[in-house]
């Protein structure tokens, strides 16, 4: 792809080189993500992106967290309106799969990178998850460490099924759909049972 016409001085931003980052690595893959890549996008030297996101990971941990921002700008529209608690993590779980779908590298490099738990930028994105999930969990009966292990366990398995799906793991005969619908459904009734013995 042509490089974007150079940004000059001030003009150029951490927002503009994490976007230019994840144009790259939507149309290339996680490995386009590296600081030379980046710097050809924009049409500027190397050392500049060090001067607006840092040095070491810190581009991939920038991309980790507008990759997280993106995604819950899908998720907190899609539950609005919709009230029965299992419903909301329903819709919360199909939109999650359907922006990894749609965007596979990104997705992938969000899962190899660590998150950085106590980043300002991220600390937001995580309030807003643990209140997204938490709050049908609530409704649930499910507080404190309990939302916690089965936000756990539902982002896991959601995780887990995402990038097999997305790695082209899935080639048997039954629809992935289906197969996805089923553990969706499993995790969800199981959310909602008594736990079947003390740990």
């Amino acid at each position: 792809p042509r490089p974007m016409a150079r940004r000059r001085g001030p003009s150029l931003t951490r927002q503009h080189v994490v976007d230019a980052a994840i144009r790259c690595i939507e149309a290339e893959g996680p490995a386009a993500a590296g600081v030379s890549r980046v710097a050809r996008e924009l049409g500027i030297k190397p050392p500049s992106i060090y001067n607006h996101v840092g040095k070491g990971d810190a581009l991939e941990r920038a991309i980790s967290i507008e990759g997280n921002r993106r995604l819950m700008d899908a998720l907190k529209p899609s539950v609005r309106g919709i009230v029965a608690p299992q419903a909301q993590l329903h819709t919360l779980a199909v939109t999650t799969r359907d922006w990894a779908r749609a965007h596979p590298h990104l997705y992938a490099l969000m899962a190899r990178v660590p998150p950085d738990n106590e980043h300002p930028d991220f600390v937001p994105i995580l309030t807003d998850m643990f209140d997204l999930f938490g709050r049908p969990l609530g409704q649930l009966g499910l507080t404190g460490p309990a939302a916690l292990h089965a936000i756990r366990g539902l982002r896991a398995s959601l995780h887990g099924f995402i990038l097999l799906e997305n790695s082209g793991q899935f080639a048997l005969a039954e629809a992935p759909e289906e197969s996805f619908h089923w553990l969706l459904d499993t995790i969800l009734r199981g959310i909602a049972a008594p736990p079947i013995a003390d740990h």
